[in-house]
């Protein structure tokens, strides 16, 4: 049995590939005897490579335009990156016998950068003429009318189920969505699944974790601001507020290239170096796979974040976390596992009170009942969207 997997496992923001790795785990010990083969929408091959250069650059130019402007600029770039990637999508879906499409921020138009890239996925399962199911995805309310054109191609397939991770990505989709079924049900970020899929940390620590994210990026994609502005002065604040805590704090990023220069530039401030001289703030290295993202996040004796994947990480190994608002997919998060109250939104108070926040989520813990469930509801979900496909073993 061959089942194809459309998703972004090889992105350099490796939050992406846990999902990818997670819901392979949780498809192969469903089906023991499927091959799983993992498409990059965005036509990378494996890590480290590179598919857009000058990322940053080409941002900051495309958010300086109108959209009337932007988006044909960014469609001719996107269609000649799938130009070049779809004699692979071709090859990997030969012989198919069901594709999944997810899990992820998928259904986000930011510059018609998912719609270019599922609707080219959804042409091509047209074709293939399998069994389509979307699995764990999130949507924005985003969607432009371009856009909506080209993710309403996921109806051309043959779509026997829509999962979506959180109850507003439910509504998005249902008044966004060209048609009314299959209609969203839940499904939760298979990234909760982590633990199992990469195993136990080698270490237990006393450290906070917290995620530094490049502010460029935050506020390109923010929805309606960023919780503590995502500059180097909040996150030096913060920083130092959680270093003065039992443990200290470790630094570390997703692995993005922005990201990863953010950290950078974040150490070499002074009062950072002064704090890592004296033993109460360490810096991680910048992760190059999923599975070291998870080596980084597991051992944490707490996680404090922007980054979604982070949170959902350090939730899937049971470590008490603080979300930093900038996405409401963040904030949705929270609320399915019942942790609002560690939600720091948008229009927030800044650092000192997300170190408090951080400081009674390591006292407080996490429910271990509520926890067992969400886990036992992830893999049952993935199990479902199996059956749609006919694939459920019996």
């Amino acid at each position: 049995m061959k089942i194809v997997l459309f998703n972004l496992h090889y992105s350099p923001n490796t939050g992406d590939g846990v999902i990818a790795d997670c819901l392979i785990h949780a498809i192969t010990a469903e089906r023991p005897d499927a091959q799983v083969v993992s498409v990059d929408l965005s036509g990378r091959t494996g890590f480290g490579a590179v598919t857009v250069r000058n990322r940053a650059l080409a941002m900051k130019v495309l958010a300086a335009l109108p959209r009337v402007l932007r988006q044909p600029l960014a469609l001719n770039r996107l269609d000649a990156l799938l130009d070049r990637a779809e004699p692979r999508w071709r090859a990997a879906l030969d012989g198919a016998d069901a594709a999944l499409i997810g899990g992820g921020q998928l259904f986000s138009d930011a510059d018609l950068n998912f719609p270019a890239k599922i609707g080219r996925a959804a042409a091509l399962l047209a074709q293939a003429r399998i069994p389509v199911a979307i699995h764990g995805v999130g949507v924005a309310r985003n969607w432009s009318p371009r856009g909506t054109a080209l993710f309403n191609r996921v109806f051309e397939t043959d779509l026997r189920s829509v999962g979506v991770r959180d109850a507003a990505s439910a509504t998005a989709w249902s008044e966004q969505a060209a048609r009314a079924l299959p209609a969203p049900r839940l499904t939760r970020d298979p990234g909760l699944l982590a633990a199992a899929a990469y195993g136990p940390p080698t270490e237990e620590a006393a450290h906070t974790a917290l995620c530094i994210t490049d502010p460029a990026i935050l506020a390109y994609h923010a929805e309606a601001g960023v919780a503590g502005k995502g500059g180097a002065v909040f996150f030096e604040a913060l920083a130092l507020a959680l270093a003065a805590q039992p443990g200290g704090v470790r630094l570390f990023c997703n692995g993005a290239a922005e990201d990863a220069a953010a950290l950078t530039r974040l150490a070499a401030r002074p009062a950072i170096a002064r704090a890592a001289a004296e033993g109460r703030l360490s810096v991680a290295p910048v992760p190059a796979t999923p599975a070291e993202l998870a080596a980084i996040i597991a051992p944490a004796a707490a996680v404090v974040a922007h980054r979604l994947h982070a949170c959902i990480l350090g939730y899937a190994y049971a470590r008490p976390v603080v979300g930093l608002g900038w996405d409401a997919k963040v904030a949705s998060f929270f609320d399915s596992v019942g942790l609002s109250r560690f939600f720091v939104p948008p229009d927030g108070a800044g650092a000192a009170t997300a170190a408090a926040l951080a400081a009674e989520a390591r006292a407080t813990g996490l429910d271990p009942t509520t926890h067992a469930r969400v886990l036992s509801e992830t893999r049952a979900q993935v199990r479902d969207t199996l059956a749609s496909l006919g694939l459920a073993d019996t």
